[in-house]
């Protein structure tokens, strides 16, 4: 079963395998022992060079050594392969061209790649893939996952740059669906694997870069097994498979959960995501955005693309899986009854076990991570900050909401007053045509004018002014009540009144 790859980087993330076990503690920070196992073994002929810290007991069939093609693979070779003949010799794939007498390397002006942050395609090993096709001889080649169509594409240029031949691609929607022609017979195959490859004959060569879960890949690899039975081959095919390494070594990914069997299927979610490091499953991390659901827990057994290699593997005593660090971990099985084994044992050399190509792997997981934490930091920062920016909005509106209401209950009030001044102006006017006064008629109304005016005065002094106004109504209050409670006002006495201009008992001048 297929479900084409979700993008990466901006589109989701990184890694080396994730098999739980041991760390090399003289390594800090050094991918897990799933990269470093080729070389950590043993040669055969000196013991005394073995460091039991690297090396993996269930790879200890796999003699170490110089890691020739005859130590990668065994001496049971076929007879008449030379190490280094043909495309895996002295020289192949070099990217070093003389001038002056000078080396000069071209592989330093890095071509640019479309992966907005993150290598992630099985394209971007293809200087470790496309030389052993080469290598192999192979005249069909199938691709199960075509992706964006860059695999496909250099798949194309491969046969048909040397002589033609065939080309299956198992995909249920193709990046790129190439036409035959050119002495290249092109087949598409629309449809999920293993089912998709049920009747075909086998092809000589396979890249697998499909759903990256157990059921899957084991079951794409009986498939390949079934065909090289029915068909009566004499050896396995070349099969190179992708995400071997961190995060679907070790742990199912789904792209489509229901199109694997209940009883295949890991507990799992479409909600968490993954850390190098942490065999659980967290919020954050690497995780598929919707694109894709992560078993909940790494290792153990039926769980991930590592583990089905290798439990298949170990059914065939006559084929040997090897692994490469970077981008996402490449895995190669070879049939050691094969004519091209140690031609493709050579090539692989100076990748598998790269201790440098691990800690790089590595330190590219780390930092992607990384960055991945950072945008997860400034998302959280920025959601924060939009919940404050609609705080504040709906403050801002129910303030203004309030301050118009205000201003509709003072023209209210201010309204009433207009209107019970001119009603009293009518009553004065009534009470000079022989009324009763005005103050006699209308004191009840006078004294809801002044709480309407007081009320209306209120609201548009400030706290303190209305505090200093409570005051002065405390001051008037206590004088007295009713029309007596302002004191009367004194008017200064006449100068005749004090005994003349000259004061009391001061007699005139004159």
């Amino acid at each position: 079963m297929y479900t084409r790859q979700a993008p990466c980087a901006a589109e989701t993330g990184t890694g080396p395998t994730a098999r739980p076990g041991s760390v090399d503690p003289e390594e800090h920070g050094a991918v897990r022992d799933s990269f470093a196992e080729l070389a950590a073994i043993a040669a055969e002929s000196d013991p005394a060079e073995s460091d039991p810290a690297e090396s993996d007991p269930a790879e200890s069939d796999l003699p170490g050594g110089d890691l020739s093609g005859r130590d990668l693979l065994g001496s049971d070779l076929p007879e008449g392969d030379v190490a280094g003949d043909g495309l895996g010799g002295p020289g192949a794939g070099s990217d070093l061209v003389r001038q002056d007498g000078h080396a000069l390397d071209t592989g330093d002006a890095a071509e640019p790649t479309l992966a907005p942050l993150l290598l992630h395609s099985l394209s971007d090993l293809r200087e470790i893939w496309v030389p052993l096709i080469e290598a192999s001889g192979a005249r069909s080649v199938a691709e199960i996952g075509s992706e964006s169509g860059v695999t496909t594409a250099l798949l194309v240029k491969l046969l048909r740059g040397g002589g033609g031949g065939r080309l299956v691609v198992v995909d249920p929607d193709p990046g790129v669906a190439p036409v035959s022609g050119g002495g290249l017979d092109v087949q598409v195959i629309r449809g999920y694997s293993p089912q998709a490859l049920d009747g075909h004959a086998p092809t000589d060569a396979y890249l697998i870069d499909g759903d990256h879960n157990y059921a899957t890949v084991h079951g794409e690899l009986t498939a390949i097994a079934d065909a090289v039975a029915r068909f009566s081959r004499s050896y396995f095919p070349l099969v190179v498979l992708h995400d071997v390494g961190w995060p679907a070594g070790r742990r199912d990914q789904y792209y489509n959960p229901d199109r694997v069997p209940a009883d295949a299927r890991q507990p799992h979610s479409w909600d968490v995501g993954v850390e190098i490091d942490d065999p659980g499953v967290v919020r954050g991390g690497f995780r598929g955005m919707g694109a894709f659901a992560w078993a909940l827990a790494e290792g153990g057994p039926r769980n991930g693309v590592r583990t089905a290699i290798e439990d298949f593997v170990a059914e065939h005593s006559d084929l040997r899986f090897f692994t490469v660090a970077p981008i996402f971990g490449l895995g190669v099985i070879v049939d050691r009854r094969a004519p091209w084994a140690r031609r493709i044992a050579d090539l692989l050399a100076p990748w598998v076990s790269n201790r440098l190509l691990s800690r790089l792997e590595r330190n590219r997981v780390d930092l992607y991570l990384h960055v991945l934490r950072l945008q997860d930091a400034a998302a959280a920062v920025a959601r924060a900050r939009q919940r404050e920016w609609s705080r504040l909005d709906d403050e801002r509106s129910r303030l203004a909401a309030l301050e118009l209401e205000h201003l509709h209950r003072i023209g209210q009030l201010e309204h009433e007053l207009a209107e019970l001044r001119r009603r009293e102006a009518e009553d004065a006017e009534r009470a000079v045509h022989g009324h009763r006064t005005a103050a006699d008629v209308d004191e009840p109304r006078l004294m809801q004018v002044a709480r309407i005016a007081g009320l209306a005065l209120r609201s548009r002094l400030s706290p303190t002014g209305q505090e200093r106004l409570a005051r002065v109504q405390t001051r008037i209050a206590d004088t007295g009540t009713g029309r007596t409670a302002l004191p009367a006002l004194r008017r200064r006495p006449s100068a005749s009144s004090r005994g003349g201009p000259n004061g009391p008992d001061v007699p005139p001048r004159g």
